[in-house]
């Protein structure tokens, strides 16, 4: 880790510390926040977890899933938490522009940065940080920066479960970006503590009756194969936001499903909101859909998992979306 020791010194006596993480936080976000809450609360810091937007309510098993306070509902508190932080830990995310509207107030903050990721193209913001592509989840990154330390105490199961809904969720259940470290990692945490299973069920057991509803229509009544180019997209718009009253974290593992279909490399949920059109996206193999978004729709995140967004109308995304999609038609046969 970059600059690790003089963090360290820093951490040394007890500081007002803030934990942030990107806009519509997911797992890994959610988290690696907790789990870096909780270390530091066992060090003594004065600590605080501030995410921008609301989190899936899913995650609410999590311990202080109710402390996370949320920019967008108590802006002149949140504003006045980031001025007087001595230290802020930049988790799951690069440049502050993925926190929306906390970026002002963060970049103009004096506090001591630390940025722990494992996205491409880092900002130059931190004064120390710990940033590995090749991680599966900043998850697996905070339990890396917390065996630093060195500490003989035990870790608490509290951070323990935290941590691995991170690892468990980025990586789709184990399905993409593992490694051999990242499964004795695992182990290692279940000689500690882990009850895996329990946190699995948890996890992916969580669906609200609304949650399931909306996942059979958008399987059923949304879906488009392109079979020609080993593709399913999802559409969403307006009407269907209402019709379902979608709230953040309904959507969340509704573009997996499509990769569950035989032969299919690509999948697309495209959703329609007020002001933009956001797409996310997956993919098997070697093709790398990080790149379409980093190059097509303002976006970017992993090989097999990023995201993107567009101010054009939702008709003209989707156009776009196919003629990108057939270009690469030799990638995806």
């Amino acid at each position: 880790m970059e600059n690790f020791a003089e963090l360290k010194e820093l951490l040394t006596q007890p500081k007002k510390i803030l934990i942030t993480s990107h806009a519509n936080p997911d797992g890994d976000a959610i988290g690696s926040s907790l789990g870096l809450f909780h270390f530091l609360k066992e060090l003594g810091h004065d600590v605080t977890v501030i995410l921008p937007t609301e989190m899936p309510d899913f995650f609410d098993f999590l311990p202080s899933y109710q402390d996370i306070l949320i920019y967008e509902k108590s802006q002149t508190s949140c504003i006045q938490l980031i001025e007087q932080s001595e230290i802020i830990f930049a988790l799951d995310y690069n440049h502050f522009n993925r926190t929306e509207h906390m970026e002002a107030s963060l970049s103009s903050s004096n506090a001591y940065k630390v940025m722990i990721d494992h996205h491409l193209g880092p900002d130059s913001f931190p004064q120390a940080r710990l940033w590995k592509t090749e991680a599966s989840s900043t998850c697996e990154l905070v339990y890396e920066f917390i065996d630093l330390f060195k500490y003989q105490f035990p870790l608490s199961i509290d951070i323990l479960n935290c941590l691995y809904v991170g690892i468990l969720t980025d990586t789709g259940g184990f399905q993409y970006a593992t490694t051999p470290a990242l499964f004795r990692m695992v182990a290692e945490m279940t000689e500690k503590g882990l009850n895996p299973n329990l946190i699995s069920d948890l996890v992916n057991n969580a669906y609200s009756y609304k949650r399931f509803r909306l996942l059979g229509f958008s399987i059923y009544e949304k879906l488009e194969l392109l079979e020609d180019i080993n593709t399913g997209i999802i559409v969403l718009n307006l009407n269907d936001h209402k019709d379902f009253t979608i709230q953040r974290g309904d959507l969340e593992g509704i573009v997996n499903m499509v990769l569950k279909i035989r032969k299919i490399k690509c999948a697309v949920l495209i959703t329609e909101r007020k002001d933009r059109v956001k797409l996310s996206f997956r993919s098997k193999g070697d093709f790398s859909v990080q790149k379409i978004c980093a190059e097509h729709f303002n976006g970017g995140g992993h090989q097999n998992a990023s995201g993107g967004q567009s101010k054009e109308p939702l008709s003209k995304v989707i156009t776009k979306l196919k003629q990108v999609l057939y270009a690469n038609q030799e990638l995806l046969a």
